[in-house]
C-alpha cells in the first residue's frame, strides 16, 4: 500500500479537480477563485488560469451570482439549471446546471470557508431535444397535409367516377401528384439520414469543374427555357480538377438550379459558374439569380431541414426536376449542406431581398502530385 505520507497533497489535489468531468471552481467567502480546473478555463474561453480572480470577472448573470451568494450564506448546497443568452455569438438558451456545495474544515467547526461550483453544461442536449422535438413536429405536418389531401380526392373520386370519367382522371392526376410528393420526402429523408450518419459512401474521384457545371446546365436548360428563364454559366479555369463525387455533386447543383428558376420570374436571368477559391487549394461553384431573394432574417437558417422561405415567392405551377408540380419538402439545401461537407468543402448563401441571392459551395482542387 502507497505511503500516505510521502504524497505532496497540493499536486494530488489538483490532480483530482482535472479528473472531474465538468467545469470546477473552489472560492472562498469573497468569492474568489482559488482553485480551477483546465475545464472551467476552457468554458470561458481563456488561457489564463482563474486562481486568484473574483468569479463574476467571468459569470456575470445575477441569477447565477444570486445562487452562489445564498449557498455562502446559508452554508447548505444549492443547485438549480439556468438559461442565459450568450449575446457574444447570438445564441439564446445556453443552459447551465449549477451546483454549489460547501466544503467542511474540520479546523473552523461547522463554519465554511471554502465552496465548490460545478457547471453541468447542458445547451447541447437541449439543442438535441429541441431539434428531436421540432423534427417530429416538421414531420407530422409535412406528411399530414398530402395524406388529408390523398384521403378527399379519394372520397371524392368515389363519386366522380361512374359519372363523370373527365373528372375523375383530373382527381387520379391529384393523387398521383401527392403520392409522388409524399414518395419524395420519404426518400430525402432516408438520404439525409444516410449521409449525416456516413452511410452514404462518397465515389470521390478527379474531375473537372468544367464538366459537372455544363452537364447540369444542359439537364437543367429546358426547365429554364419552359419558365422564360435565361440561363447562363461563367467558367473561369475551368480545366481544374476537383476530388468530387460526381454523382453527389451534380445532385447539389442541380438543386440549386431548380430552386432558382423556381424563385426567379419570367425575363430574369440564373447564372451556373465555377471559378478558383482564394488560394489554390479549392475551387468555388456558384449559382446566382435575379430572383425574389432570401429575408435577412431567414438567411442563417435556409441549411435547416425542413426550414422553408415563404413560398408566395416561387412562381404559380413551377415543376420539379422531374417534371411533376414541386412543393418542395425544405430537406434539399439540407442535403446539399452534409453533401459539400462530406466533401471538406463549405456552403454558403448571400442575398438582397428584391435583387437575388447566390448559393456558392467549394471542392478541394486535386494537383498532379496529388494523383498516384
Amino acid at each position: 500500500m502507497e505511503d500516505m505520507s510521502t504524497i505532496d497533497y497540493h499536486i494530488f489535489f489538483e490532480e483530482l479537480l482535472e479528473v472531474v468531468p465538468w467545469p470546477l471552481m473552489i472560492v472562498d467567502t469573497s468569492l474568489v477563485i482559488c482553485f480551477s480546473n483546465a475545464r472551467a478555463q476552457a468554458l470561458f474561453e481563456t488561457n489564463e488560469s482563474l486562481n486568484g480572480s473574483r468569479i463574476d470577472q467571468f459569470i456575470t448573470d445575477a441569477a447565477i451570482l444570486r445562487l452562489i451568494q445564498q449557498s455562502v450564506e446559508t452554508g447548505r448546497a444549492r443547485s438549480e439549471e439556468h438559461n442565459r443568452a450568450d449575446a457574444s455569438i447570438g445564441i439564446t438558451g445556453i443552459a447551465w446546471n449549477i451546483t454549489v456545495t460547501p466544503l467542511a474544515h474540520k479546523r473552523i467547526k461547522k463554519k465554511f470557508r471554502f465552496y465548490a461550483i460545478v457547471i453541468e453544461d447542458y445547451t447541447e442536449l437541449r439543442r438535441l431535444e429541441r431539434a428531436r422535438r421540432d423534427f417530429i413536429a416538421n414531420i407530422s405536418h409535412e406528411l399530414r397535409t398530402p395524406l388529408a389531401s390523398v384521403r378527399l380526392l379519394a372520397e371524392t373520386l368515389e363519386d366522380a367516377i361512374d359519372t363523370d370519367r373527365e373528372q375523375a382522371q383530373a382527381f387520379v392526376e391529384k393523387i398521383e401528384n401527392e403520392v409522388y410528393h409524399l414518395t419524395t420526402l420519404v426518400t430525402e429523408l432516408l438520404d439525409l439520414s444516410r449521409i449525416e450518419s456516413g452511410q452514404t459512401p462518397m465515389s470521390i474521384e478527379p474531375v473537372e469543374a468544367e464538366l459537372l457545371v455544363r452537364e447540369v446546365m444542359a439537364r437543367m436548360l429546358p426547365q429554364a427555357q419552359s419558365h422564360r428563364v435565361q440561363l447562363r454559366t461563367e467558367i473561369e479555369q475551368g480545366k481544374t480538377r476537383v476530388a468530387a463525387d460526381s454523382k453527389q455533386i451534380t445532385r447539389v447543383l442541380v438543386n440549386l438550379l431548380h430552386n432558382a428558376i423556381k424563385f426567379t420570374p419570367s425575363g430574369g436571368t440564373v447564372v451556373i459558374g465555377t471559378r478558383p477559391h482564394s488560394g489554390a487549394t479549392a475551387q468555388s461553384f456558384f449559382v446566382r439569380d435575379t430572383g425574389a431573394g432570401i429575408p435577412p432574417e431567414d438567411l442563417p437558417r435556409i441549411f435547416e431541414r425542413f426550414y422553408k422561405v415563404n413560398r408566395a415567392r416561387s412562381k404559380a405551377g413551377f415543376n420539379g426536376p422531374e417534371g411533376r408540380a414541386s412543393g418542395g419538402s425544405g430537406l434539399g439545401l439540407a442535403i446539399a449542406r452534409h453533401v459539400v461537407e462530406a466533401h471538406g468543402g463549405r456552403i454558403k448563401a448571400e442575398s438582397v431581398p428584391g435583387q437575388g441571392s447566390t448559393f456558392t459551395f467549394t471542392l478541394p482542387v486535386i494537383h498532379r502530385a496529388d494523383i498516384q
